[in-house]
């Protein structure tokens, strides 16, 4: 075990949560990545701990800020769970690496992308940073849901409730900017060269397409049409 992992345990064994501050914020970044990584794995051992450690890495995040390292690692339901209260201190859905991407980036790009949960939080909590992180354009010009409908590769339909939240994530982007339509010819590409990998069929009944049609205010008689122009 890493001797910063063993003094994190002592310390916490310990309750000396002064000093597991004071050794969290003197770790390098790769020391801190663990550390989190580390209490997140404990928290998801038992609901009785989830509070308490989740705590614990709210405050290392409130005291040193967020690592660049660890958005991309905040990419499913479970994570992004977890981090959610350190995410909303400082505007932290809004940070970004050094690829332009934010938390949301990834957890669009990962399996089961939380619609529902990210839709429940605009709907009901002021998170002005998360409609920001929402409409971020990464380095290849792509907001998070572009994100999902270019890379992800869960072609699997989605549940009644997941569908409509991106819906209505797709509506709330698009209140707050214009679509970038150069980016479909791409996208599509992507897509269809993703499915025929997985030995899956291109046509207008891949919800997949259905949705990027009605991203880019297509139809999917449109979209399929136009890989054979």
């Amino acid at each position: 075990m890493k001797p910063h992992i063993q003094t994190l345990i002592q310390l916490l064994t310990n309750k000396d949560f002064k000093a597991l501050l004071t050794h969290y914020q003197q770790c390098n970044e790769q020391d801190k990545i663990d550390m989190l990584a580390f209490v997140y794995q404990q928290s998801q051992k038992s609901l009785s701990v989830f509070e308490f450690y989740q705590q614990i890495a709210t405050k290392f995040i409130e005291a040193a800020g967020l690592p660049e390292a660890l958005i991309m690692q905040i990419n499913s339901s479970d994570a992004l769970s977890f981090f959610t209260p350190a995410l909303q201190l400082n505007q932290y859905f809004t940070r970004t690496n050094y690829l332009q991407r934010n938390v949301l980036h990834y957890l669009l790009a990962g399996k089961n992308p939380p619609f529902n949960y990210l839709r429940s939080m605009l709907l009901f909590e002021s998170n002005e940073a998360l409609s920001h992180a929402l409409i971020a354009r990464d380095c290849k010009d792509l907001t998070p849901v572009e994100v999902y409908l270019r890379v992800n590769n869960q072609f699997e339909t989605l549940a009644p409730h997941e569908l409509s939240a991106l819906l209505g994530l797709m509506e709330a982007e698009q209140t707050l900017q214009a679509i970038n339509p150069a980016n479909l010819t791409h996208s599509i590409n992507h897509v269809v060269k993703n499915l025929q990998q997985q030995g899956l069929s291109v046509n207008e009944r891949v919800q997949r397409i259905g949705l990027m049609a009605a991203y880019y205010g297509k139809t999917a008689s449109q979209i399929v049409s136009s890989l054979h122009s």
